[in-house]
């Protein structure tokens, strides 16, 4: 039996399709390790940093030099924008953001080529799959593309305009997940701007909360702009929505927010973060930051480090600036210095240490519900509903959800099983 190997670079989306592929070439393919010997690679590209980039073309290499007569294969968006760097001829076949569906059939017949193509007139593509192997959670990708335009951001062209799937799709590909995972993730570029022509993310979430086997479902990230009162209603009143909205700030800066064309301001931001902690206290909410943005002096950095004080994040994603080709941001004056952007890094990374240790300790002896995901010979590790890593005393039976009264705070909770 042929082998094939696979790398995953990228977001949650990149991650789902490539279940999807791996579903299909586990039908007539045998996986190993990426760093074996193989007669395919799959590498899922991805675009959003220069470091995602040059991690793709690392592993072109690593590919080729594992074996030089592989059947390589660059998937995502990082080849849909810059399917003409020169990495790339080291690869057989170059798949954009379209013709994933059909990925398996080109590798069966040793398809030799690029196939990208513009993404104006895309369809969301429906990609069905049993489960997540090897994985309790499990991502739903309902979503794709973006018409945003942030002056940072490669995505619209990297992943086309907006497109959902039909929510009867979802329901169904939901109640087949659903018997294996206690726990969907609901996943897009867009998420919360889901709409399939009639029906919004509101109506598909009322929908879900439906299915007897789904125990969690959890939003991945979402705009502050797309939150809507509905969507915060039923997540205070239903138990099966996981209380962590991951929402991207990106800046503490009104002039910087206004600079990267963010749809918002940060007395809009507070306000609905406000609202939100409001009608569900026991919430997480998580961010995005970038730092080192062009035109971010000491005074504008000074502004965003004010902010995060007062909002007080769960815990952040937290990205230096990466200066992307086709976007406004690119040419813009004022570009900070390499230099400038790590230690803004470090400034933020140590004070956001300090904002998360106190947002753990507020569950000292309280109780969580947590997903189980592996364990040792002593402990059982998962996430709570809140997305806190638990640690478990004993060893629990995976992909089960426990009640946990929580003993420890630290970089990870610590608890016990009650009944």
């Amino acid at each position: 039996m042929k082998t094939y190997a696979m790398m995953i670079l990228g977001c949650k989306v990149n991650d789902y399709e490539a279940h999807y592929i791996k579903e299909k070439m586990n039908q007539d393919y045998l996986e190993v390790s990426f760093k074996e010997r193989a007669d395919i690679y799959i590498i899922f590209s991805c675009c959003v940093t220069n470091v995602a980039e040059a991690k793709t073309r690392k592993f072109i290499r690593t590919a080729r030099r594992n074996n030089a007569d592989s059947y390589i294969v660059v998937v995502g968006c990082y080849a849909q924008t810059k399917p003409d760097e020169k990495v790339f001829d080291e690869a057989d076949l170059i798949i954009g953001s379209k013709y994933k569906d059909r990925l398996k059939d080109f590798i069966d017949d040793g398809l030799k080529t690029k196939m990208i193509e513009n993404l104006d007139d895309s369809e969301f593509e429906d990609l069905y799959f049993e489960e997540y192997k090897d994985k309790t959670r499990a991502f739903l990708k309902i979503q794709d593309g973006c018409n945003q335009f942030c002056s940072y951001c490669v995505i619209p062209y990297a992943r086309g305009h907006e497109r959902s799937a039909k929510m009867d799709n979802v329901l169904k590909e939901a109640q087949i997940l659903a018997k294996k995972s206690k726990e969907i993730v609901l996943t897009g570029i867009h998420t919360g701007r889901y709409f399939d022509g009639t029906n919004h993310l509101i109506d598909l979430l009322r929908e879900l909360i439906k299915i007897d086997e789904l125990k969690t479902i959890r939003l991945s990230s979402i705009e502050i702009t797309e939150i809507t009162d509905e969507i915060i209603e039923l997540m205070s009143k239903n138990s099966k929505i996981a209380h962590h909205l991951h929402i991207p700030l990106q800046s503490g800066s009104d002039k910087i927010l206004e600079l990267m064309n963010r749809p918002y301001d940060k007395e809009y931001f507070l306000s609905r973060v406000s609202y939100i902690r409001e009608m569900i206290p026991d919430i997480s909410i998580s961010t995005d930051l970038i730092t080192g943005f062009p035109n971010e002096t000491d005074a504008e950095f000074e502004k965003t480090i004010e902010f995060l004080k007062k909002i007080r994040f769960s815990f952040i994603h937290l990205f230096p600036y990466s200066r992307k080709d086709n976007t406004k941001a690119y040419d813009m004056p004022m570009q900070v210095s390499e230099p400038v952007k790590k230690e803004r890094v470090k400034i933020i990374t140590d004070i956001q240490k300090e904002i998360t240790a106190e947002f753990k300790s507020r569950y000292m002896n309280k109780i969580l519900y947590v997903l189980a995901e592996n364990s040792n010979n002593s402990y059982t590790f998962g996430h709570s509903k809140e997305y806190l890593d638990v640690m478990i005393d004993g060893v629990y039976k995976h992909n089960e959800i426990y009640k946990v009264f929580i003993y420890e705070t630290g970089d990870v909770l610590k608890g016990k099983v009650i009944d």
